[in-house]
């Protein structure tokens, strides 16, 4: 399994982003105690105001405060009864909290803000709020809802000749479709960022989508332009004493060269970096650097040096608590520790990989409820807004009936009036059925990936299990029994909010989900049992048969865990069976290999 990350570069550009789009409108950086004074004495959108330049104030260093501020914000424009205000605050609560990786919070507020500005009329607002919910979105990991925010909101931007936001939307842009390995269009967009910040002279930009565009060229294998690019930003951040930049462009710089095959350049590069980095007091940057030059190791057999990089790289992790590079830093160690023959350390790391990893697998089953959950809700907020406006156009179409009545010659105009409005709002109303059918068939369509995702990540895991010693197979066999349980305990704790869902249809596919979802750890544990004995022992159970043809699977079953000289009680649990059972099943596999009373069944099949 491998968890979609966003790079140390894109995780940069985001925030950078991220900082631009904060604000709806310019607030002067006051001094804090007069703002705090005027908090105390001013009334209205003054005292909003001023909360809200407080809330900016703090974001970076200390984002709880700013979050007590952005929140007393939208008690405020509640008291006010001002839904433009109410909607201002959400968007700055949904960004806080978004920094604050509280990104199902955000996006919920988010939602909710641009449903307001949409309500309003509000393209400014709006166009603001979607592209500080595609931030989230990508944060959260769904980037083709990101990506959907982003292709909304260009249109506005180009509509209003607004160069500076549109080129900061086409980065983000870029970032997705890179993640989404659209490098073509991630290409594309990101030159088209770049023609913008070239024409406004914005050189800090320009260094920054250079440093984008060499990632995507180093994806699209066009290693020449990748350094070109690489080098371009290297310059303006040099000159510029950027020293994050430049350890960003100088990690990115060696991994080309990774990717490239010339190893003695990428770590010359590495190595550059490695300053850089500790300047910056980066500990997951510096472990996941330590990571790549052991990778680098590994392929060119210095097994040493590998799991020296390898020990660095997992003190620094511990400081930064990045699970997933921790799950690969395992895997290497295992890989590393195999090669070397040393099967008790390549055991100890294995086990230390797939218990990690069967972590990180249920924690991308809870996130995947998650966002099935989000969808479910954004589908039903979507219901309510409709009806919402339908009630509105009725009430309209009341009015303008009693004013037509009051008309009296007027009468007949009014009711063609109707008619054409009545016609055009079935028209909109069938429009809008249909985009909101499309929207649940791509809930469904997310749905389905997810589970395919999960068998190809679940058929890796076999080709890594097929590899371990007879000493691991009966400990995989128990994991599995014990995964089963666990996770048919987890569908009986959710089936219990299928009932909390109002919709028949969306409960049903709530259902179904939990099901899908379950089935794959649930199926037979022996069945993995069965095939890593074959590819131990090939040709046992073609000599077992040659011997005797009329043994039944269970029959096989026992007579490879025979083999491996388990004792009866240890049969017994594994095949969910009792001893006695076991027993008699043993002397029925004597009777038919015909064998002699004191011969030992175990010492016959251990010399097939």
């Amino acid at each position: 399994m491998h968890n979609i990350q966003l790079s140390l570069t894109a995780i940069k550009f985001v925030l950078v982003i991220l900082q631009f789009f904060i604000l709806p409108h310019s607030y002067s950086q006051a001094n804090k105690d007069s703002l705090l004074m005027a908090v105390k004495t001013s009334t209205g959108e003054a005292k909003f105001k001023a909360l809200k330049t407080l809330s900016i104030q703090f974001q970076q260093s200390d984002p709880v405060r700013s979050l007590e501020y952005a929140r007393k914000e939208n008690q405020l424009a509640s008291e006010l009864k001002n839904r433009s205000l109410e909607a201002e605050a959400m968007n700055d609560i949904g960004i806080i909290l978004s920094m604050m990786q509280q990104n199902k919070q955000a996006i919920a507020l988010l939602l909710e803000s641009s449903r307001i500005y949409d309500s309003l009329s509000n393209r400014k607002g709006y166009a603001m709020v979607l592209t500080n919910l595609g931030i989230a979105w990508s944060q959260n990991g769904s980037f083709e809802k990101a990506l959907k925010c982003y292709l909304d909101v260009i249109p506005f931007y180009q509509q209003n000749i607004n160069k500076a936001n549109l080129a900061r939307v086409y980065m983000s842009l870029g970032l997705v479709y890179k993640q989404l390995n659209k490098y073509d269009l991630a290409l594309s967009a990101g030159l088209q960022a770049k023609e913008i910040f070239a024409a406004e002279k914005n050189q800090r930009m320009l260094a920054d989508i250079s440093v984008n565009l060499g990632l995507t060229y180093t994806s699209l294998r066009r290693f020449p332009e990748s350094e070109a690019c690489f080098n371009e930003a290297m310059n303006y951040y040099s000159s510029s004493g950027n020293t994050f930049g430049m350890a960003v462009v100088s990690t990115n710089i060696a991994k080309m060269f990774k990717e490239k095959g010339d190893f003695s350049k990428a770590i010359e590069w590495f190595n550059k970096s490695l300053p850089l980095i500790r300047s910056i007091n980066n500990a997951w940057a510096e472990a996941s650097l330590f990571y790549d030059i052991a990778n680098i190791n590994i392929t060119t057999g210095k097994w040493q040096d590998a799991l020296t990089n390898l020990a660095s790289s997992a003190h620094l992790n511990s400081l930064a608590g990045d699970q997933e590079l921790q799950s690969q830093i395992y895997q290497s160690f295992y890989k590393v520790y195999d090669t070397l023959r040393q099967d008790r350390l390549a055991l100890e790391y294995y086990k230390k990989y797939t218990n990690l990893h069967d972590t990180l697998l249920s924690l991308q089953k809870a996130k995947m409820i998650e966002e099935l959950t989000i969808g479910f809700e954004i589908t039903q907020k979507e219901a309510e807004n409709l009806l919402l406006k339908k009630d509105i156009k009725t009430s309209r179409l009341r009015q303008g009936i009693l004013a037509g009545t009051l008309a009296g010659g007027l009468i007949l105009s009014v009711l063609i009036i109707i008619l054409l409005v009545q016609k055009r709002k079935n028209l909109q109303l069938k429009k809008e059925q249909v985009e909101q059918e499309k929207r649940l068939k791509d809930i469904e369509l997310e749905k389905i990936q997810v589970q395919a995702k999960l068998k190809e990540e679940e058929l890796d895991k076999l080709q890594i299990e097929v590899q371990m010693k007879e000493q691991d197979l009966v400990y995989q066999t128990l994991q599995r029994i014990d995964l089963f349980q666990l996770n048919r305990s987890f569908q009986d704790k959710m089936n219990q909010f299928q009932n909390k869902i109002p919709n028949k249809k969306d409960q049903g596919d709530y259902i179904q989900a939990l099901n899908d979802i379950s089935r794959e750890a649930g199926r037979e544990p022996m069945a993995d049992f069965e095939v890593m004995f074959k590819h131990l022992h090939k040709s046992f159970n073609e000599n077992l048969l040659s011997r005797c043809s009329s043994l039944s699977r269970t029959e096989l079953q026992v007579c490879a865990l025979l083999r491996i000289n388990l004792a009866t009680k240890d049969i017994a649990r594994l095949l969910n069976l009792s001893s006695s059972s076991v027993d008699m099943t043993r002397h029925r596999i004597r009777q038919k290999l015909e064998l002699d009373q004191k011969q030992s069944l175990t010492s016959f099949l251990i010399t097939l």
